[in-house]
Order: C-alpha cells, then structure tokens, then sequence
C-alpha cells in the first residue's frame, strides 16, 4: 500500500473550481524547526563495507563491518542524544557512532513486534531505541559515521534511521509527548467492534467481467445501500474507504480538493451517501487518505530522495484545508482517518507540524481517531490514536491493548491485513480466493479481540461494489463465530 504511482487516468469531471492550489496560509503554520536531524540511507555521503541500500531505497541492510556516513548542521555546541530505528534479528551487533574524537559504543539487542520475521519478504520487527552515552558535536557542519560489526557474518541489521537530538531539546520533547497522550480520542468503540472490513475501490478497481468504467461513472451508480448491507452481512463494525490512492481522484465535492487536483472529484458525494447507509446500521466510517498523492509527491530517485512539488508550509496548508472541510462537511458520520505513507511524508518533510495536522483530523468530531502510517517503521510522532498496523499476511496476534513492542510501541493496537496478496483487483476476471483458510483469520481475529487489539480485513471488491462469493463465505463464517449470529 505504501508509495506512490505516477500515471495518470483519465475521465473526470470539469474541476469545480479555479482558485490558486493552495491559498496562502493567514498565519504560520511551522513555527520553527524541529530539534530531530534524521539520517537515513538517502541522505549518506557514503555508504561502504558490508553496508547497502535496499531495493526500495528506503533502509540500509548493515552486515558486518559496514560504515555508513553523513555530513550534518549542527544549531548549536553541546550534547546529543541518539536513537536508531532498526531491525536487528539475533544478538552480538556492535554499533558505534563516531563524529570527530566523540563516540557512543552499544550492543544492539533483538528487536520483537507482531511481524514474522522472512529472509526474502518485508516482514521484520523494527524498534525505536536510544543508545547510551552522548554524541558531542560543534556548531556547524560535523562528520558522522557508524560503524556496525557482527559475530554472525550472514545475519544483517536493517537500518531505518539514526536521529540526533541535542540534550537541550530533552525536556521539550518529553513534555510534548506527555502531552500528546491524553489528547488522542478513545478507542473504546473500535475495540468494541473487534474487527472490520476494508475497500480499496479506486479508480484501478476492475469489474468481474466486461469493460470498466471511469471512475466518475462508476461512482455515480454505486449502489451504496447494497454496499452498506453486505458490510452489515460481514458483521463488520466498520469500513476503511479509500478517498484516493494510487491517483488524487476524490469521490466527494471536496472543493479544497478539487483546488489542488482540477478534475479529479466528482459531483455525486458518494463519501456522504456511504456515511448515511452504514450509519443506520450502526457501521461506522473510516477515511483512507495518501499524503504524498494528495500533495503531489514525484518519483523517488536513484538514492531514495523524494522529488517534491510543494514546500513543507504547503503541504501542510493543503492537509489543513482539506481535513478541515472534510471534517465540517461529515461531523460525526466520520469515524476516523487511516493516512498512508507518512514514513515517506516525514523523511520528506522532517520539519512538519504533525501535531497541527493531528488537530486538523478532529475538525468536526473531536472523539475522530487517526493513525498515520509507518509501516514495517517506528512511529516517529505520539500525535495519533492507533496504530495503523499495515501487516498484509497474517501475523503474529498482539499481546495486550497497548503495543509494548515493536514498530508501534505505545499506541492501540490495531493490525490490518489483506485476503488479497496485493491490496486491490486491478487485475481483469475473478477475484482469487483469499490468501489465508477461514480458521487462520477466526483464530487471528479471537486472540486478538481477547486483548482488546482491532483487525481490519482488507477485501477484493469489483467496480460494482460486490464481492467474490469466497471472500464472503469466509467473513459470513466470521461473523457466526465472532457476533455469534
């Protein structure tokens, strides 16, 4: 689900508007720099030994003796505190950080989570950690460097990012996050309802057999009471839509929208009309929003660097005014929002105001819960709800309500998964049978729902808004042995 396509389709209606693409802001938005400086692959000078990049361009797969290194602005002499976000799969890692004649020594311990750990997949545990022992650094440009050696030669490190932080920032940090916990939105209707179902209908999304439609057609004849019944047959206790995914179509009049993207909402609120049909089955709605295909992020080039079409004030403008009238236009008919990509929108734009943002997703309904997607990565901000929990197979079932380790430490726990092994029927003819048998995901959802963790099944839907008979035999039986009916 992670990333962002580049071609564009075609089909749309006349844009609804014609103003500027993003009005300019009545007062600032990023008030000042954050004190994180993050280093990641893309951003090396060097990277050697052992040490290289993924395939995605987006970690650093470190065996031994593996040096990576980075040039970095310093804002001021003095101490700094370092945390690495990383996957280590076995004991006897020894990493140390250099600048100049200071260095940090540590052994890296295993990192656990909910993932089940493969060679050759995306499937590892990674984990926030902060190292002992303080890097000294001058005012100015300093040289960093680490340094990883390794008693197990084949076993290799997967390194997300290292971030220094001045030791004068410690307090600030601490409190932000202090304060940040009792500002997210109770959970407890979402762990009530156990599990849901999730949709990626876009404007990829194929039918079971003839010629597809353009999107703006195919919105204007979705059946919405027939989509709200199947849900209701599922016994889902929510639905993630997708708003856009892979293109910055909008389904829904959204003119702050339609400001930045001309021609790619339509006229029929299709958004509205699915709120009102699960809301009188008391099937709430949650929102799947890209952040990069909202704001026009370009290709990635050949280090992992992101080609950027707005400035960091821009793209958070354009988040605030679309949330904002979202949020207006649905009140409490929105249940929440689930925001893909947002380890690329950080690494991008490492100075953006996430918790202004945060703010922004509760216009409307202050109990909306949010997640912003990390992926496989440490959460790298406390102002969100849940965990977003991107998992795609079945893996291992969460431990308690708040995840104690792994990638989303700290948040509500919450694991999405697909029948599908990609997210959506792109593909012409019949969607194949789910990926997983119905006892697997039974037992998933149970242990799950036994510590108050949520489930979302994302399901293959056709461009009619139905479903192959496979996938709803195996949510009927779900729902018989879950809602006991």
């Amino acid at each position: 689900m992670s990333g962002v396509a580049g071609v564009l389709s075609t089909g749309f209606a006349p844009p609804l508007s014609l103003r500027a693409a993003v009005p300019t802001a009545t007062e600032p938005l990023i008030p000042g720099l954050t004190p994180f400086i993050r280093l990641y692959g893309a951003t090396a000078t060097e990277i050697g030994g052992n040490a290289k990049m993924d395939s995605l361009k987006i970690s650093v797969n470190c065996k031994d003796s593996s040096g990576i290194k980075w040039n970095i602005t310093a804002p001021q002499a003095g101490e700094y505190d370092l945390f690495i976000s990383c996957a280590v799969p076995g004991p006897h890692f020894q990493l140390e950080v250099i600048s100049g004649p200071s260095s940090v020594k540590s052994e890296l311990k295993i990192t656990e989570g909910v993932y089940r750990s493969t060679e050759d997949g995306w499937y590892f545990n990674f984990e926030r950690k902060r190292l002992d022992g303080r890097l000294h650094l001058s005012r100015g440009v300093n040289p960093i460097t680490l340094q990883l050696s390794a008693a197990d030669k084949d076993q290799g490190v997967r390194l997300r990012c290292l971030e220094v932080v001045p030791v004068s920032a410690s307090v600030e940090i601490t409190a932000a996050e202090a304060s940040a916990r009792p500002e997210r939105a109770s959970t407890d209707w979402f762990v009530k309802a156990g599990y849901g179902a999730m949709f990626h209908w876009t404007d990829f999304t194929q039918p079971r057999e003839g010629t597809k439609k353009l999107y703006p057609d195919a919105v204007d004849v979705l059946d919405v009471n027939a989509f709200a019944s199947l849900l209701e047959e599922m016994g889902a206790g929510y639905v993630v839509f997708t708003l856009n995914h892979a293109h910055p179509h909008c389904p829904a009049p959204i003119h702050a929208w339609e400001a930045v993207h001309p021609g790619w909402t339509t006229r029929r609120d299709l958004i509205g009309d699915i709120a009102g049909a699960v809301e009188k089955r008391g099937i709430r709605l949650i929102l799947y929003i890209n952040s990069p295909v909202l704001t026009n992020f370009g290709k990635t080039g050949a280090t992992g660097l992101y080609e950027l079409t707005f400035s960091e004030e821009q793209f958070t403008e354009i988040h605030k005014n679309v949330l904002s009238e979202i949020g207006s236009r649905y009140g409490e008919k929105l249940a929440g929002y689930w925001f893909d990509s947002w380890y690329q929108s950080l690494a991008a734009y490492p100075d953006v105001p996430i918790e202004a943002i945060f703010r922004y997703c509760k216009v409307g309904n202050p109990g909306r819960i949010t997640a912003f997607n990390f992926w496989i990565f440490p959460v790298l901000t406390p102002w969100q709800d849940y965990w977003a929990g991107e998992l795609n197979a079945l893996q291992n079932p969460f431990e308690s309500r708040y995840i104690q380790r792994g990638a989303g430490t700290g948040f509500q726990a919450h694991g999405m998964v697909s029948m599908l092994e990609s997210w959506l029927h792109s593909e012409t003819g019949p969607i194949p049978p789910p990926q997983f048998s119905t006892e697997d995901l039974i037992a998933h959802v149970k242990a799950n729902m036994e510590r108050q963790a949520v489930t979302t099944i994302n399901i293959g839907i056709y461009q009619d808004g139905k479903i192959e008979q496979s996938s709803l035999d195996m949510m009927r039986q779900l729902r018989r042995a879950i809602r006991g009916k």
